[in-house]
């Protein structure tokens, strides 16, 4: 079994020659690779990439998609790969030094299509004092923004739970199967948009393979001090109701109307936020505060998309909800 990992990047030179440095430490075999795809990049990505394919104990491919967005540049490296598992990460993540070999296990263990694991954090300085994870129990709704996962320590089948593309293999068959990246998800310049990690999961199950969570891959992924601000958070969930929503109108085999039932569902969401965010702070009671106020930047997110399809026309489903998913 061969794999090639690929890592679509932009302007990150410094933390991508960090990701190869650890990378090419990893345990590969013969027929494996490294795709790395820049998306547009104006730094010195190219150089660092031309610095290490020199060293690198494997063949390492550089692509150009100048085309914005992380899924298109993932399209651009899937056509130069040539593994039979594509092992995916990111160029702001450190894989951890078993990485390759525990996802070579796994495949020759069992039959599946994807797997994904564990995305720790690398704090780039101390987490605000409303930003607590417990320990042994995996994350809850606030690691989202971060892109961290933990599905806690024994593996299980992903079921609805979405694996993220920090951390995630997939062979090329189920891929295939699956129609490839979605290209109308994923990071654009400008926005936070995702939601392609979430698709792509569903679409190979649907597709008739297995996908699963499997603690044993482990990665740790560069959490910036922008991204530990109050604000991003806001941001960040605001983009996750453009994200579900965008998700639930792709979802819909027929593209039901607009109805106004979904539309007051999500208007009386923001208002009960507004509510519960008001009385938590009169009371002083901070994670209540961040509690409502993300709920309602969700549910503002969700509106939004429906106020602009409905401006251009379109068609969208019923008011299905999801949870949030990681950027």
């Amino acid at each position: 079994m061969s794999i090639t990992v690929l890592i679509a990047t932009y302007n990150r030179a410094p933390m991508l020659q960090r990701c190869l440095a650890q990378l090419a430490r990893q345990a590969f075999e013969p027929g494996d690779e490294v795709v790395i795809v820049d998306n547009g990049s104006s730094d010195a990505t190219d150089d660092v990439v031309r610095t290490a394919v020199a060293r690198f104990p494997v063949p390492l491919r550089y692509v150009v998609e100048p085309s914005p967005g992380k899924s298109r540049a993932l399209m651009a490296g899937l056509a130069a790969a040539h593994g039979d598992v594509l092992a995916l990460t990111d160029d702001d993540v450190l894989v951890g030094d078993d990485w390759l070999a525990a996802i070579r296990a796994l495949w020759r263990e069992a039959d599946i299509g994807l797997a994904g694991g564990r995305v720790t954090p690398g704090w780039a300085r101390s987490a605000p004092r409303w930003l607590r994870f417990d320990a042994g129990i995996g994350y809850g709704p606030l690691a989202a923004p971060l892109a961290l996962l933990d599905y806690g320590p024994e593996p299980a089948p992903l079921g609805d739970r979405t694996a993220l593309g920090a951390n995630m293999a997939v062979t090329r068959r189920a891929l295939d199967a699956a129609g490839g990246f979605p290209l109308d998800l994923g990071k654009l310049r400008g926005t936070l948009l995702s939601g392609e990690d979430h698709a792509l999961c569903e679409r190979v199950q649907a597709a008739g393979f297995r996908a699963v969570y499997d603690p044993r891959l482990v990665v740790r992924h560069h959490v910036p001090a922008d991204r530990l601000r109050l604000a991003y958070y806001v941001r960040w969930f605001f983009w996750s109701g453009i994200t579900n929503a965008a998700l639930d109108h792709r979802s819909s085999a027929r593209g039901e109307a607009v109805r106004l039932a979904p539309l007051r569902h999500w208007v009386l969401r923001a208002a009960r936020g507004a509510v519960r965010l008001a009385a938590a702070a009169l009371t002083a009671r901070l994670p209540r505060c961040i509690d409502a106020l993300t709920d309602v930047a969700f549910a503002i997110g969700y509106l939004a998309f429906c106020a602009n399809r409905i401006r251009k026309g379109g068609r969208r489903t019923s008011s299905g909800t999801r949870q949030p998913e990681a950027a």
